[in-house]
């Protein structure tokens, strides 16, 4: 006697199984992705004063997946100083208060916890989260507001460019140069970049990029025009994050800027004129 094995019939309850289970686990796998994304798995800080190396970043074997809970409506604004007694000029907050309340940013940056510390040297600037940690002995007012705003920057890109799970939109800007977090694509080359620590990692072109675009926007685009990947990072935030009229063909500098730049929060710019635009 031959014995045959009884053809095998897909039902339509093994459809709807597959199915289930593979919607499943595109769920989880993407999922994963975003919590594994820049919000939950680093800080990030402002360039060095004393090293102008590109950083060789760790890598991270294991990433902890945090669930934030559910809470009440914050104040888009917190503000906390280090140590509790110190004093800061209040000239310096109202500044940094404007920034954050105009309208280019308020949408984009907030709610925000802004830490002022009087001890802080190095880094300058850091985000952990959407706390914001800014140095108050940075000796000019110009450096100072530009590390604030590039720090912004890393808050835009975490929050306001919201992660889902198809899609993350800070993607589309790092792909133009980057193959993973700080493993550049290899026809990269330095004009791509608007400074030496945007060749960092994906995170301190993204943040180095807004920030130039905010200050030096007419630089940024004459620049764009002779190369192309720039043009393609000065377009994204000119449609993906501010809109079509912010800070087109301003320029706050006080000096024209060198073709060559390491830390662009370096470069000086007229604090007063800024601060009137943005008004």
């Amino acid at each position: 006697l031959k014995y045959t094995t009884p053809p095998m019939h897909f039902t339509h309850t093994d459809f709807l199984k597959f199915f289930l289970y593979t919607t499943v686990f595109f769920l989880l796998f993407f999922g994963y992705n975003t919590v594994s994304g820049p919000y939950f798995e680093t800080t990030f800080d402002s360039a060095s004063i004393q090293n102008q190396e590109v950083p060789i970043s760790p890598v991270f074997t294991e990433q902890q997946v945090i669930i934030p809970k559910k809470s009440a409506v914050k104040p888009s604004l917190t503000i906390a100083f280090n140590p509790d007694y110190t004093k800061i000029d209040n000239d310096v907050v109202n500044h940094l208060k404007e920034i954050i309340q105009s309208s280019y940013f308020q949408t984009k940056t907030t709610p925000l916890h802004l830490v002022l510390d009087s001890e802080r040297q190095e880094p300058r600037g850091q985000v952990v989260g959407n706390k914001l940690i800014l140095s108050t002995t940075i000796p000019s007012d110009s450096e100072q507001l530009k590390v604030f705003v590039h720090e912004l920057g890393h808050i835009v890109d975490i929050f306001y460019l919201k992660k889902g799970f198809f899609a993350d939109p800070s993607d589309v800007f790092y792909a133009l140069s980057w193959e993973s977090f700080n493993t550049k694509k290899k026809e990269q080359k330095m004009t791509n970049f608007v400074s030496g620590y945007a060749l960092s990692n994906k995170y301190e072109d993204f943040s180095e990029s807004f920030s130039w675009y905010v200050f030096h926007n007419e630089d940024f685009l004459k620049r764009a025009k002779k190369d192309t990947i720039l043009q393609k990072k000065y377009d994204f935030f000119k449609y993906k994050v501010f809109g079509m009229d912010a800070f087109i063909d301003t320029s706050f500098g006080i000096d024209v800027p060198k073709d060559y730049n390491w830390d662009t929060t370096k470069v000086p710019v007229d604090t007063k004129k800024y601060l009137y635009y943005i008004k």
